[in-house]
């Protein structure tokens, strides 16, 4: 009686478990496909949600453990601590301002701050420089990417769970300077002044941010409620050539 008791709780756990091996071992796959066209260690750190590097799904541990190596080692505890000691941060390059230029528009800042880290910075500039390129080809070149948010402190961070619910409530990426959110909704029109939704613009964008991301560049998640793409950037050390 108890082996057919046993034997009818294992045909369960294989019947309930059987996906997630099959969805763990397609994510291998395609961790060591991504791996081997961009060259870098990317992927090193392995998660059964990171299946494909044309989705923007990358789940908030990944931009964590990225976060926490390329960006700040203190995260800002609150607003003062910030506003105390970003001269310093500023003048040793830790942070950079962000600062409006013909790439992107920078919406009113409500729980953020202007700063990131080089690196981020870096990878705000070539993804405007791409959008503009592809835009001028199509005569578009008149749009401009809205930024949402960058760099929080833990104090913006908690107001902002305190706000808006759908925030996540884990530890965010934004904290380490890594960050930052790009509109999908809404677009700078140079001609109107005005931010407008613009199906060629989306398109544009997401065409770029997917070729970048196979290029090893950064994170992505596309957060559906917060009508924006989520990035953290990424700082590749190269693959051993294989003897």
């Amino acid at each position: 009686m108890k082996k057919s008791i046993y034997l009818i709780l294992l045909i369960l756990i294989i019947s309930i478990t059987g996906f997630s091996i099959i969805y763990i071992q397609d994510s291998n796959i395609e961790d060591k496909h991504f791996s081997k066209n961009s060259n870098c260690d990317h992927v090193k750190h392995s998660y059964p949600l990171v299946i494909s590097t044309e989705k923007f799904n990358d789940i908030n541990t990944e931009h964590l453990i990225h976060a926490k190596q390329n960006g700040l080692k203190q995260p800002f505890e609150c607003d003062s601590a910030l506003y105390a000691e970003i001269d310093d941060h500023l003048k040793n390059s830790r942070l950079i301002k962000v600062t409006e230029n013909n790439y992107f528009q920078i919406k009113e800042l409500t729980y953020s701050h202007p700063y990131l880290v080089p690196e981020a910075v870096d990878m705000l500039n070539e993804i405007g420089y791409r959008f503009q390129e592809a835009m001028k080809v199509k005569n578009q070149n008149h749009f401009k990417f809205q930024i949402t948010s960058l760099l929080r402190t833990e104090q913006t961070q908690n107001k902002l769970c305190r706000h808006n619910r759908n925030a996540t409530k884990s530890q965010s990426a934004h904290i380490f300077g890594t960050t930052v959110d790009i509109s999908y909704k809404n677009f700078y029109c140079t001609k109107t002044k005005q931010l407008v939704y613009d199906k060629v613009a989306l398109t544009t964008l997401t065409k770029i941010l997917v070729e970048m991301r196979k290029e090893c560049k950064f994170l992505a998640v596309r957060e559906y409620k917060q009508n924006c793409f989520h990035l953290t950037v990424v700082v590749c050390q190269p693959i051993p050539d294989e003897k």
